[in-house]
């Protein structure tokens, strides 16, 4: 298990691109590009992503969704690639693109391939683990950029990805993926290497009970499944989570990061050291989270971590009015600072929540569609929010763009409180019971 969790940990290396965008636009930077420029840097990812989330849901729905991870190294090693020989924003262009379509394959397969091999005591804890590699990734691209040159970058990461590769196919399928096969000799075999202390055959019998009750061979039938109350409440949920998700600014205040605090006038430290400090504080609050999902619950994390986020972006938006006002920067720095150690404790919510939900919430067959319309929904409202950031602060100025945050992440509070099920220690069947139920109560979700 613990193997699993390390090779698939490292796929999120997307993320590592990001870091580049700020320290490009300095003006001796070896590669300079504009800001115009800087901003489709941010944006072509989540653009990817769109591509990258239709292409993972049709090879899980035919190949399963570990080959859907192999190849989704594919692209990721074309945008290192392009990394190593950029001499202009066009390859940096073609570098998001490709780490996008990485990015949108694996979020539309790894947590459905977790939510199969995990315990029901640990899956929030392992799906929440990968999540972290965001953080991780962003806090190890942020110390490589500010030290090694972009091909160096590159090829650091090119050989990690290389190593992903080979690695990753020795690890064994899902036994879901074999019950579906028909194949219970390999079925039994792949919960004695997962569940080293499970009973294998109390185990095969209740994946065989899941894979059977919820199996449909043709896409109309699918198509009409998602009608149902439980399947139609299932995706109304991991729909709303994403898009509150990448509405967060995590797809902003992330990215632009070490800009916003050059903004904000802060001089106690330089903006990069921040930015590092501020990636580690999220790595830290990322394994906390590890440790909590699975006993206070997704419900609890979702609501203290909007409550932090709510707070920053207040912090934020008022330290940006402060200067409005001719206020001192100095005296202010320490809003925009505390602002942003806050905004990483989305790690603790935020961020491993919606992807630990999608690989609970869904019956067997309609995984690859769940799969995909979160992966979509986060692509289009990624896109949308990082591309649209630069414009809104042209428009309105820094303080309200941070407000309008803030106000979002008060409607996701409120949703997580009143509408998001429960799902914490519950199986897989248990959690398709639960959503059939007619009781709208909150404690009975």
């Amino acid at each position: 298990m613990k193997l699993k969790v390390i090779e698939t940990f490292s796929r999120v290396w997307p993320q590592w691109v990001a870091c580049l965008t700020a320290q490009l636009t300095e003006e001796d930077a070896e590669l300079h590009i504009t800001d115009d420029e800087a901003s489709w840097v941010v944006s072509l990812l989540p653009f990817g992503r769109l591509f990258g989330a239709t292409a993972g849901s049709i090879i899980m729905e035919y190949y399963g969704s570990k080959r859907s991870l192999l190849i989704s190294g594919i692209p990721i090693m074309i945008s290192w690639i392009c990394i190593i020989f950029a001499d202009s924003a066009f390859w940096l262009y073609m570098s998001r693109i490709c780490a996008g379509i990485t990015f949108g394959m694996f979020f539309s397969c790894f947590a459905l391939y977790i939510g199969e091999i995990a315990a029901s005591n640990i899956r929030g804890a392992l799906v929440s683990t990968i999540v972290n590699g965001m953080p991780l990734g962003s806090l190890i691209g942020n110390v490589m950029g500010s030290y090694v040159s972009m091909m160096c970058f590159g090829l650091v990461s090119l050989i990690l990805t290389v190593c992903f590769m080979i690695i990753f196919p020795l690890l064994p399928q899902s036994p879901y993926h074999y019950v579906r096969e028909n194949n219970a000799i390999e079925a039994k075999k792949t919960i004695q290497w997962y569940c080293r202390k499970s009973n294998v055959n109390v185990e095969l019998e209740a994946i065989e009970n899941f894979v059977r009750s919820s199996e449909q061979s043709s896409l109309r039938d699918k198509i009409a499944q998602i009608t149902e109350r439980k399947n139609r409440r299932a995706f109304s949920v991991i729909i709303v989570l994403f898009i509150f998700m990448q509405l967060s600014g995590i797809s902003t205040v992330t990215f632009y990061m070490e800009i916003i605090i050059r903004s904000a006038k802060v001089t106690f430290l330089k903006p990069a050291t921040i930015v590092i400090i501020s990636s580690g504080i999220g790595i830290v609050v990322g394994w906390i989270s590890v440790y909590l999902i699975d006993r206070y619950g997704r419900r609890i994390l979702m609501a203290v971590s909007c409550g932090f986020v709510i707070v920053s972006m207040i912090l934020l938006g008022l330290h940006f009015m402060l200067l409005e006002q001719n206020f001192d920067p100095k005296s202010l720095e320490w809003l925009s600072i505390v602002a942003m150690i806050m905004f990483m404790l989305m790690s603790i919510g935020i961020v491993p929540v919606p992807t630990t939900m999608l690989s609970e919430l869904f019956p067997d067959d309609l995984k690859s569609l769940a799969g995909f319309t979160a992966s979509i929904t986060s692509a289009i409202f990624s896109f949308m929010s990082s591309r649209t950031y630069q414009p809104l602060v042209d428009l309105m100025t820094e303080k309200y763009v941070f407000w309008m945050y803030a106000f979002i992440m008060v409607l996701c509070l409120v949703y997580s409180i009143v509408e998001m099920p429960e799902t914490k220690g519950k199986t897989l069947q248990e959690i398709q019971d639960m959503l059939r139920e007619k009781k709208k109560g909150g404690a009975r979700r």
